[in-house]
C-alpha cells in the first residue's frame, strides 16, 4: 500500500473533476430530455386527435373515453372526476372539452392544448414559468 496516499489523492481528484463535469453537463441534458418528451406528448396529442376525429366520422360525436379509440394506448387511461385521463410517465392526457384534449406536464406549469377537429397544437405555460416558456419556443408544433 502507498503510504504517502498519493494514489487516493488521485482518486479523490479525479472522482471530483467527474462530479464537476457531471454538474455541469445536466442541466443541458435535462433540457434536451425535456423538449424530447413535449415532442413525443404532441405527436401522442396529434395521434389521440386523429382517432377521436375517425370516431367522430364514424359515430357522429366524439368519446368521452380514450379506451373506445381502438388505439393501443401509450400509457394507462382512467377516469378522474369524470373525464378520461391517460396518465404518462411526463405527461397527462386529459379529454377536456368535447373538442379539446388538454395535455399536461407534470413537472412543470406547462401544457397542450389539442383541437379534435384539425389537430393544430397549441402550446401554453403558466405566467413566469420558464421552463415552460423554454420548452413551448423549442418544440415545433
Amino acid at each position: 500500500m502507498n503510504k504517502s496516499g498519493i494514489l487516493h489523492k488521485l482518486m479523490l481528484i479525479l472522482i471530483l473533476l467527474a462530479g464537476f463535469g457531471v454538474a455541469l453537463v445536466w442541466p443541458t441534458v435535462q433540457k434536451k430530455l425535456d423538449i424530447h418528451y413535449a415532442r413525443q406528448a404532441a405527436q401522442i396529442g396529434r395521434q389521440l386527435a386523429q382517432a377521436e376525429q375517425t370516431f367522430f366520422e364514424r359515430n357522429g360525436f366524439y368519446t368521452a373515453d380514450f379506451t373506445q379509440l381502438g388505439l393501443e394506448l401509450a400509457c394507462p387511461s382512467t377516469i378522474q372526476e369524470g373525464q378520461s385521463v391517460l396518465s404518462c410517465p411526463h405527461y397527462d392526457f386529459v379529454l377536456e372539452q368535447a373538442d379539446t384534449i388538454r395535455v399536461s406536464n407534470t413537472k412543470y406549469p406547462k401544457w397542450f392544448t389539442v383541437s379534435l377537429q384539425d389537430g393544430s397544437i397549441s402550446c401554453g405555460h403558466q405566467e413566469g414559468s420558464l421552463a415552460g416558456a423554454r420548452i413551448c419556443s423549442q418544440v415545433d408544433l
